[in-house]
């Protein structure tokens, strides 16, 4: 099998990725709202969850002052929607407006959900770590929310759920089919 080198800053290696929406509450209390596919649970005994936001985002000011964000998991109907979330800043546009989104009342912090997400999770900040040009947020899982339809004891069905995975810029996929490892 022949290989080859690639630019250590490409990143893409690592995607396919699911693709999410972070949700924050503005000062003037409205939501805005950011496309992340640099998401992942860091522990379970406490539910901690990490989500990496550039520096410069919007989105990195307003977890800093109101310390909560919820995580929305979106599905292949919703890609659109994520581009779109993901091509301009929210200092300068209201994206929650622009893209028409419904929020969903929270659980357990006062930042809502996106009405129509597959799932929800609901966050309050743990800790903040420095990392390159990003910021790595440490979120205390307070809540978390699926739709009844499209989740099973064990996940996500797949027949039913398609969890919008980003490749890059406009690319999207969906999972294709389960594959099971054989039983040791």
């Amino acid at each position: 099998m022949a290989y080859k080198e690639i630019d250590p800053t490409s990143y893409y290696v690592f995607h396919p990725r699911p693709a999410y929406l972070i949700v924050t509450k503005k000062p003037s209390g409205g939501y805005n709202v950011m496309a992340v596919s640099w998401a992942t649970p860091v522990s379970e005994e406490p539910p901690l969850v990490l989500i990496a936001v550039s520096r410069e985002a919007y989105t990195n000011q307003l977890i800093r002052e109101t310390k909560e964000f919820t995580i929305n998991i979106m599905g292949v109907e919703h890609a659109d929607i994520v581009y779109k979330a993901g091509t301009v800043s929210g200092k300068t546009v209201d994206k929650w407006e622009m893209l028409g989104l419904k929020p969903l009342d929270p659980i357990k912090i006062t930042t809502p959900g996106i009405d129509g997400a597959y799932g929800i999770v609901e966050c309050t900040l743990e800790k903040i770590v420095e990392a390159g040009e990003s910021t790595l947020f440490i979120g205390r899982v307070e809540a978390v929310r699926v739709r009844e339809d499209i989740y099973t004891r064990y996940g996500w069905d797949l027949k039913k759920a398609g969890i919008l995975l980003h490749q890059s810029g406009r690319a999207f996929t969906i999972p294709g089919r389960m594959v099971f490892a054989k039983k040791t």
